[in-house]
């Protein structure tokens, strides 16, 4: 059970260090060689501030071109909901 919930989306160029960013705040451990991104990955974090139960759903999304679809198509099924 959470009381805030927020999604949090990464996007940038490709071999910007997006991957790196998420995976050091999700584990607290810098992996400089991570594979890339293929698409969109996806974690979440729970976390306690001010009495609050916050959740983070992380969208990380690959920084090639033909992956923006990716973001268009998760755009639209947010708009028929």
């Amino acid at each position: 059970m959470f009381d805030v919930l927020f999604k949090v989306v990464i996007f940038g160029d490709a071999g910007f260090g997006k991957t790196t960013l998420r995976k050091r705040y999700i584990t607290n451990v810098f992996i400089s060689d991570s594979s890339k991104t293929i698409g969109v990955d996806f974690e979440t974090k729970v976390l306690e501030m001010d009495g609050l139960v916050i959740k983070l759903l992380i969208w990380d999304f690959a920084g090639e071109e033909k992956s923006g679809s990716c973001i268009a198509i998760r755009n639209v099924a947010n708009t028929t909901n």
